[in-house]
């Protein structure tokens, strides 16, 4: 019957305590039983990071026995969710933006977002792609505050 840290371990511990033990028996259960205890060590710090910060934040707050969540924090964190949907339509469409530096954060989610619609940086505020822009886009850069700095226009080839 084994252990329940021997459960614990991956296949690479079981292959890196078996070359670091000389075919001694004892010596690789000793390197696995550490390699294990440093992965649990390593879980447990990364847990307790993140509680952390999300006190930090306001999202949580933690009691002896409870953690609360304040739903105002986490709506704030949902805010630089990515849209899924993607633009689709005909017409090309050409989205400039001065954002100030002071909003860097909502600035990189504008350039990931228009990433992952498929837009094509012309430079580092002017992006090129199809549209029209669904709605829900426009309301978002409301809710921002950026909807001011965003310009988009639209792009048409005349014959």
């Amino acid at each position: 019957m084994s252990n329940s840290w021997e459960n614990e371990a991956s296949f690479t511990d079981f292959i890196i305590s078996h070359l670091l033990s000389c075919k001694s028996i004892k010596i690789q259960r000793q390197i696995l039983f550490e390699l294990v205890q440093k992965k649990r060590n390593r879980n447990r710090q990364s847990f307790n990071n993140t509680l952390n910060r999300l006190k930090a934040s306001g999202v949580i707050a933690l009691d002896k026995d409870n953690i609360t969540f304040n739903k105002i924090s986490l709506q704030s964190h949902h805010v630089f969710r990515n849209m899924k949907i993607r633009p689709t339509g005909d017409i090309k469409v050409l989205v400039l933006f001065d954002i100030p530096e002071t909003q860097r954060k909502v600035r990189n989610w504008l350039r990931l977002q228009l990433k992952l619609w498929n837009f094509q940086m012309i430079q580092q505020s002017a992006w090129l792609g199809d549209g029209p822009l669904p709605k829900e886009f426009i309301d978002h850069l409301k809710l921002l505050g950026i909807k001011e700095c965003v310009k988009v226009f639209k792009i048409q080839n005349n014959k």
